[in-house]
């Protein structure tokens, strides 16, 4: 799945009494993100300076090297890369078996939840530049990842309908 966090988003809710004082950053920057989150697997973290075609092509190679011969069932949504030929054949060829959700519907992918999380942490953090912000999404994807807790009632409602 892709996502592009950002350091002016406004992610953080909270209840005050009073009008409380905000801290926010005022660096407007960006980053485009692949990642793949494994249910037994190595979860991987790309970030690419455009999410096109031939990044999704590239990042699904990254996907099947990390993960050797095991079966890759890779749950997507209806973003049009997705939908190229070339995405298509090229993970036919890896041995990767795409899975497309129903449109608007983020929460049957258990990695929004990880995109969630870590956009509550970047707006919060204020970095000197784009590759200090990689550096510390690279490191909360793969914390976050390294977790089962986003899958546990996936797992049980999904996971053996698409085997």
């Amino acid at each position: 799945d892709e996502s592009s966090p950002q350091t002016t988003a406004n992610t953080v809710r909270l209840w005050s009494p009073s009008k409380p004082t905000i801290v926010k950053n005022t660096d407007k920057l960006r980053a485009n993100l692949f990642g793949f989150y494994p249910i037994n697997g190595n979860p991987i973290l790309e970030a690419p300076e455009l999410s096109k075609t031939n990044n999704m092509v590239s990042f699904l190679s990254s996907v099947r090297r990390a993960n050797g011969d095991r079966p890759i069932i890779m749950i997507l949504d209806n973003c049009p890369i997705h939908h190229s030929r070339i995405v298509a054949e090229t993970a036919s060829d890896l041995n990767i078996r795409l899975v497309f959700l129903p449109s608007y519907s983020p929460d049957l992918n258990p990695i929004e939840l990880i995109w969630k999380s870590i956009k509550r942490v970047v707006s919060k953090l204020f970095f000197r530049n784009r590759d200090a912000m990689i550096e510390e999404l690279g490191f909360r994807f793969i914390q976050e990842a390294s977790t089962s807790t986003y899958l546990g009632s996936w797992r049980s409602n999904y996971y053996s309908e698409l085997l």
